[in-house]
């Protein structure tokens, strides 16, 4: 967009012009440069940081005419993370990517799946164990010949209800 167009655009949104310009600026600020600093040169040997860098904008606006009144707003959202993700070494046998591991990443993923597999087995067993501790309590009812139909069941309810 050519700079009087921009300038027009502005004039007639400034909202939207302002909020614009505010994410263009966060955008120019995701680099590696904002997480490490400049590379490094020592010698023959120079190390080039890198960064995983996520940006998300969000952004809405607008105008309108009511009556005799003129409009105009604009409202937005972002986020911007920046991460290590390792460096760039450039020395005399070439250049080669060294990867900076994030060990609490490594572990999450295992440590999920082994609280799956306790919570799953602990349902099981206290399932069975109650499915074992009915049939018990069926087999002494009916040994012991204390075992209702559902008729005297359902009689034994009304009256306790009454």
């Amino acid at each position: 967009m050519s700079e009087s167009a921009a300038a027009r655009r502005a004039a007639r949104h400034p909202a939207v012009a302002a909020l614009s310009g505010l994410i263009e600026r966060i955008g120019a600020g995701a680099r590696a440069e904002t997480v490490f600093g400049a590379p490094v040169t020592e010698g023959a040997t120079t190390v080039v940081p890198v960064a995983r860098v996520a940006s998300l904008t969000l952004m809405g606006g607008g105008s309108g005419r009511l009556l005799v009144s003129d409009g105009d707003g604009a409202g937005g959202f972002g986020l911007l993370r920046a991460r290590p993700a390792g460096f760039v070494v450039l020395d005399g046998s070439g250049a080669r990517f060294q990867p900076i591991r994030q060990p609490v990443t490594t572990l999450v993923l295992p440590l999920a799946v082994i609280g799956a597999v306790v919570a799953t087995r602990i349902v099981g067993v206290s399932l069975r164990e109650a499915r074992r501790r009915r049939g018990i309590t069926a087999k002494a009812a009916i040994a012991t010949g204390t075992v209702a139909t559902a008729e005297e069941t359902s009689e034994q309810e009304t009256g306790a209800r009454e």
